[in-house]
């Protein structure tokens, strides 16, 4: 909707944050990994932006997808996660609604679906150490399917403007979701 309208729908924009790390992680109070828990509204610990490249923003939700990898008996080894950063997501306080944190949550399990595609693609694949560049080229590549991806879902539901469209997604994700299922962490 237009400012100067009586209810702002929120919107989101992703920020893509791909981190890619090698060896182990440490886990932060600032990160939260997708779980069956959903988001609540005080996991957006960032300050609200009012104006996000010269568009006003309702909401904010960063998430990413990380790789840890490493060489076991000549193999690359990994873990691949979808996290939330919690200091980097945000809202404002007229957008605090159940509809606004389910259009949020969607992007962070759209995150997730991501995850679990890639864990499926990275299951039949078999990179000897020493393949690392090309490891490396291999997820850089399905990462792009990610953003696409979450900048299909704002502009198809209009950053939730658009309700029909909002519940087709939900619907389409929570499918998508349980059909990896045995991808899940």
């Amino acid at each position: 909707m237009r400012k100067g309208t009586a209810l702002y729908l929120g919107r989101a924009m992703m920020i893509i944050c791909i981190y890619l790390f090698i060896g182990t992680s440490s886990d932060t109070p600032d990160i939260i990994y997708w779980s069956e828990d959903p988001l609540t509204w005080d996991d957006f610990a960032g300050d609200a932006k009012f104006n996000y490249r010269n568009r006003d923003i309702d909401a904010l939700t960063s998430s990413g997808i990380v790789h840890y990898r490493g060489c076991n008996n000549g193999m690359i080894t990994y873990k691949v996660r979808a996290y939330f950063e919690t200091k980097e997501s945000w809202v404002k306080s007229e957008a605090k609604t159940n509809y606004h944190l389910a259009h949020e949550q969607l992007h962070f399990d759209v995150t997730e679906l991501h995850t679990r595609k890639l864990r499926k693609l990275l299951s039949e694949q078999n990179f000897r150490c020493g393949e690392e560049e090309q490891f490396e080229r291999y997820i850089k590549q399905y990462l792009n399917n990610w953003e696409v991806t979450q900048q299909a879902y704002d502009f198809s539901t209009h950053h939730s403007v658009n309700r029909k469209e909002q519940r087709n997604w939900h619907h389409k994700i929570a499918f998508e979701l349980s059909l990896l299922d045995e991808f899940k962490e």
